[in-house]
């Protein structure tokens, strides 16, 4: 690497840098406009703290500097005060903000696997991602606080409680969304205008909670509700949404909800709340996107990736029950490579197996979206058009075996092709006369002549 790629490299480091470190400020800034009390850096929702682990994440320890930096200039303007050395109170307030997530930071990657696919990693991600390092920067922000005469004594423990709740709400709200929008597929159009449906629920129903106090009750089962229905990444981004808009009604009419006691205790009962059904809820979503990716395992065939016989006869079962009860018609295709034999004689079981990963994605990308492909034997595979005449249904195989014919070229020199056998489902079928009807038909394609599609036409 030349002199000039590393001056590169590191100018594209310091500018994101400084735009990360900008992030960190404006944030700050924000979470105190929001709802800040004495000294007026102090606020319910720190999201700095999960923007600070995510800098350190992607840069390193050079990120360091510029997350004290940020928290400095944030905190100065509250922690101003004639009667005390608030330029060094802050630095220390900068300090405490800089070690909490160098320490989550540590300690994530030291016992906690930081992808968000399972409910296993929500439990040690907010021990060891939360509350060590927000417990021993909440110590040593409140004894800075209560030094330098900016809170009493006796609320050292109330604070301490404080901080760690704003902190790993910060932490809890954005790493989750920062990892599942990286690891995740894009929302489809159908998933965005679901989440806005039940965003706009959400948000009506909380609104209306702070003049109907009961309402609040019934926040829990709706957000339960929306995390069945979509991913994390869009679970968490109306989580986020709803989090502050209680935050900012609970500022704007007096704590609201949790008006009890003094005002601290009013505060921590609110925090605890928004960070219990933060846990609640995404333990709830990350839990039921681990059932659906096991559900879907156990219904794919390991090597082609492609739906196996298990998840072939509960589909058919599904199909005949609706041809049955609304005569709703369907086709079935059954098919296999002709010669595979020869070509794993010839070339080895691995160039088969690929042949058999090559051609079922060539396949999955060109059927319709409503058809699904099944491997249902070493070579074989079953093909069920829903809504499909046999007319309709002909003109898919014979689109999917010029497909194969024209464009499969895992083998060199070798020409790979197939033979199919279509119907369409009758009156009294079962799934074994069907199957055994596309069995025959499939048979007599190769009788003559392979690479043609034989129907009962």
């Amino acid at each position: 690497m030349n002199g000039d790629s590393v001056f590169s490299f590191n100018l594209k480091s310091f500018s994101a840098l400084l735009f990360g470190t900008l992030i960190y400020y404006s944030v700050a800034i924000f979470g105190m406009s929001l709802f800040s009390f004495e000294p007026s850096n102090i606020t319910l929702l720190w999201f700095p703290f999960g923007i600070g682990v995510i800098l350190i994440e992607k840069f390193g320890l050079k990120s360091l500097p510029f997350i004290f930096i940020g928290s400095y200039f944030a905190n100065y303007p509250g922690m101003i005060n004639e009667a005390t050395p608030h330029i060094l109170h802050t630095s220390i307030a900068a300090f405490a903000d800089t070690l909490a997530p160098l320490l989550s930071f540590l300690l994530i990657r030291r016992y906690v696997n930081t992808r968000f696919d399972t409910v296993k990693v929500l439990l040690p991600f907010t021990f060891y991602g939360a509350l060590i390092p927000t417990f021993i920067s909440g110590i040593i922000l409140s004894l800075n606080l209560a030094i330098g005469g900016y809170i009493a004594y006796d609320d050292l423990c109330r604070f301490i409680a404080l901080l760690m709740f704003a902190d790993g709400l910060g932490l809890l709200l954005l790493y989750p969304l920062y990892d599942t929008f990286n690891t995740l597929s894009a929302p489809t159009s159908k998933e965005i205008k679901t989440s806005l449906l039940y965003g706009i629920l959400a948000f009506t129903l909380i609104w209306l909670s702070f003049y109907l106090h009961y309402l609040i009750f019934l926040v829990l089962p709706l957000l339960l509700i929306t995390a069945f229905r979509i991913r994390t990444h869009m679970l968490m981004s109306i989580m986020l949404i709803i989090v502050i808009e209680m935050i900012i009604f609970s500022a704007e009419i007096g704590h609201g909800l949790f008006n009890i006691g003094t005002q601290i205790e009013s505060i921590l009962m609110l925090i605890t709340y928004l960070v219990s059904l933060v846990f609640v809820i995404m333990g709830t979503s990350l839990h039921h996107s681990e059932l659906i990716t096991n559900i879907n395992l156990t219904n794919t065939d390991n090597l082609t990736k492609v739906k196996n016989v298990k998840a072939y006869k509960e589909r058919i079962d599904e199909l005949l029950s609706l041809f049955e009860r609304y005569n709703t018609p369907f086709s079935m295709m059954l098919f296999d490579i002709d010669n595979f034999k020869v070509i794993n004689d010839t070339y080895g079981h691995r160039a088969g197996d690929a042949v058999l990963i090559e051609m079922s994605s060539l396949i999955q990308k060109n059927i319709r979206l409503t058809d699904t492909l099944f491997r249902v034997g070493g070579e074989e595979f079953v093909i069920l058009c829903p809504n499909t005449t046999l007319y309709e249904a002909i003109d898919v195989a014979e689109k999917v075996r010029k497909v194969v014919e024209s464009d499969l070229h895992t083998i060199t020199n070798q020409r790979i092709t197939i033979s199919i056998g279509v119907s369409e489902v009758k009156i009294a079928d079962a799934e074994d006369t069907l199957y055994r009807r596309v069995d025959g038909l499939m048979y007599r394609s190769k009788q003559n002549g392979k690479n043609r599609v034989t129907s009962t036409l």
